[in-house]
Formats: structure tokens, sequence, C-alpha cells
């Protein structure tokens, strides 16, 4: 009881704040429900796109590491990427997508990885630009996305790779561990979301033992954008990475989401081992402050452009002000105000992408949700 009366004072003395936000949640609302409702017609009219399916060639793979500032990573963890692909026998190409810089990555990838091919960019494009830089010129079907502070396992790729023979499936991600075994795991690759009470909210799962009744490939809700291979045919008609969420986060998890908007799938192969060594490079050069903020924005991004099942679109908008005022709570008036004022000045370009190519949608909502281990709350 002291808990709740001191939770509700704690809100009473930000209650300005949520008449702040009321004007713009009505904004939002409105927008959102007038479109759904004006664009009903042209959905129901329309004949859906249905995107053709073909399996993709498993026997090569190209292995794409996105890199800015970051040499002395190459130097650390690139050696266990050439490894890899060398020990599997196939013929896989291993490129470096520099991204503007200026720290000498590209002069010290020339002199110690001939084999490596390296795209140097002459700006940052961020990890959205960087690895659609990749896709595009990777030659082969399959492409590996690997953060640049990766250490892949030596047989790592044969488990990805053979997590291609259905045709349907889009993305085939990596378990992930640290290097510290007593840290809590907090990044394992098995990603799920919970939608509750008309908000996202995405997590990683502990990973089934194989001994108690675990599978070797499990349906995952995205497939991590620095441990994962995608089909690269099905990636490209989706349209990549989403820089809507640029600088950064969720927008590998929009990108598999749209996948399985369009019944394609993503899972997570349990064999296939990759260690994360420097997770957090994104707080160490913006600080947490900036990434927690940024993770917000998107969350409201990712629900404004990809939530189109009615009931979930009406709950996130009714509960949008109780929403608002539990992370008021949890978190300060000038965090939750700046991540929303940043979502709502993205609000326009997420709206347009939220009709731009729903006719190619096979999967509702609840679907995807339960299917990747989360029905809806």
């Amino acid at each position: 009881m002291t808990r709740l009366v001191d939770l509700g004072a704690r809100l009473s003395d930000r209650h300005w704040i949520l008449l702040l936000f009321l004007p713009f949640d009505v904004l939002v609302a409105l927008t959102i429900l007038l479109a759904d409702i004006a664009s009903l017609p042209l959905f129901l009219l329309r004949t859906g796109k249905k995107l053709p399916l073909s399996k993709p060639n498993t026997d090569r793979a190209s292995i794409v590491v996105l890199n800015w500032e970051g040499r002395h990573l190459l130097e650390e963890f690139l050696p266990s990427v050439v490894e890899a692909a060398r020990h599997d026998g196939r013929q896989h190409e291993v490129l470096v997508v520099d991204n503007g810089s200026r720290d000498g990555s590209v002069e010290f990838l020339k002199a110690h990885f001939p084999s490596v091919r390296v795209i140097p960019l002459e700006s940052n494009r961020r990890f959205t630009g960087g690895n659609n830089a990749g896709v595009v010129a990777a030659r082969h079907d399959i492409v590996v996305f690997l953060n640049n502070d990766m250490e892949v396992g030596r047989d790592f790729l044969k488990p990805l790779l053979a997590g291609f023979q259905d045709e349907r499936v889009f993305a085939v991600s990596c378990q992930v561990f640290f290097q510290d075994k007593t840290r809590r795991r907090e990044e394992t690759g098995n990603t799920k979301a919970r939608w509750k009470l008309g908000f996202i909210e995405p997590y990683h799962d502990a990973v089934p033992e194989k001994g108690s009744g675990g599978e070797s490939y499990l349906p995952i809700f995205w497939g991590g954008g620095g441990s994962c291979a995608f089909d690269r045919n099905k990636f490209l008609a989706v349209g990549g990475l989403d820089t809507l969420y640029d600088p950064f986060y969720l927008e590998d998890t929009d990108l598999s989401y749209q996948a399985w908007k369009r019944g394609w799938k993503s899972v997570l192969a349990v064999e296939s081992v990759v260690v994360h060594k420097h997770r957090g490079t994104n707080k160490q050069k913006f600080g947490d402050n900036f990434v927690d903020n940024t993770i917000r924005k998107n969350q409201y991004l990712f629900i404004w452009k990809n939530i189109t099942y009615f009931p979930w679109t009406l709950s996130h908008l009714l509960y949008l002000p109780m929403i608002q005022a539990g992370f008021l709570v949890q978190t300060s008036w000038q965090f939750e105000t700046k991540a929303f004022f940043r979502a709502l000045l993205q609000f326009p370009e997420a709206l347009l992408k939220r009709y731009r190519r729903r006719n190619e949608y096979e999967m509702q909502d609840p679907e995807i949700f339960a299917r990747t281990g989360e029905p809806a709350g």
C-alpha cells in the first residue's frame, strides 16, 4: 500500500507533463484512426501482392562485417571470421563495410587481410545504410551480418546455412554468449516480444538445453542484426533495413517483423555460436542515456509503422496516456518527453510506411507474436 501511495505521489508531481503529452497523443490517435479508415477500401479492393518464394543457394555465403572507427576490434576479431569461412571449406566471401572511419581501418584491412573485400563508404551511413550497402555488394544468396566485436566459432556457418532448407525462412540467427560466463545473458539470440497494454516489449529469452527437449531451430521474433544470416533476395524484396530507426536499435526487429508480415520465418540456430565480447559499444560512444532514449523513441515508431491489427492499434492509442504515465514513474520527465517528441518528429514518415506496402502482408500481428512464443497479454 505504501508503495502504491509513493508511486501515486511521484506521478502526481508530474501530471503537468501528461497534460503536455495529451494533445499530441490525441493528434497521433486521430491521424492513425482516420488514415486506417480512409485506406481500408483500398486494401479491401486491391488484390494482394504475393511475393515469390525461392530457396536460396546455401553453398556459398557473403559474410558482412560492419565497421566504424573499429580498427582495434577488426584486429582482434576478424581473424576468427576468416578462419571460420576457411574451415567450412566452401567458397564464402568476407566483406568489411567501413562506415567512413578515420582511424586507418581501411588501410589496415588492405595491408593485413588481402582476402577480405573492403567496401569503403565516404561517410557514416549508420547500421542501416552500412549493412544495406553490404547486401547490395554481396555476391551470394545468403548474407551473414556480424558486428565487428563478434568472435565466431569455427563451425558457426554450417548450422546457419542448413537453416534455409525451408523456402519460407527469411533469417537464421546465432546463439550469442558473453566471454564472461558469470554474466547474466542479456543477449541470447532467442528473441521474443510481449504485447502488453498497448505497447511492445522486445527481449531475449533463455535458450533451452538440447538435452531437455530443446530443438535445433527455434522460431524467434527477430534475427539480431549483428549475428544473423539472411536470405538476400527476401531482404531486398522487403526493402532492407529501415533508416526510420537511425542511428540504431530496433531496425533489425522491424526487418524480421516485416518478413513475418509476409509469411516468412526467422529462426534461431541453437548450434551456431558466437561470442559478443564488447557488448555495449554504442553506449560507450554515445552514452547510456542517449542509447536508452533512442530505444524508447524507436518503440513508438515500431508500433506506428507495424502494428496494423485494428484492436491492437486501438489499444495502443487508448492506453497511450497510461503508458506514458508508467514511463514517467520509471524514468524522468526529461527522458520521456525527449523520446516521445523525437518520435513525433518522425511520425509522418512512420505513417507513410505504415501503408506503403501493406498489400503484401499475409499474417496478422497476434499470430506473429503467438508463433514466436509470446502470446499477447
